[in-house]
């Protein structure tokens, strides 16, 4: 699953970012928000028409747009 497909509130830990998706620059900026794989993230709200995303990063607040979102895979807290 990616960021782009979790849903308000669902939390989860990222698994990795995928390898054709993003420029090695873009995964620094990433990683220097705290959005690196092994982190635990939560989706808080998706902003209208769903063009972004706002998460929960180790008490921490940041907002991806949707093209960058679908880029990060995730793993999903179950129950």
């Amino acid at each position: 699953m990616t960021l782009a497909e979790m849903v308000n509130g669902q939390r989860g830990r990222v698994a990795q970012f995928q390898a054709n998706g993003l420029e090695p620059d873009t995964q620094l900026k990433l990683a220097a928000m705290g959005l690196a794989p092994g982190c635990p993230v939560q989706l808080v709200r998706r902003a209208p028409l769903g063009r972004s995303i706002q998460l929960k990063l180790a008490g921490a607040s940041v907002c991806l747009n949707h093209q960058l979102a679908q880029q990060v895979e995730v793993e999903v807290n179950h129950g």
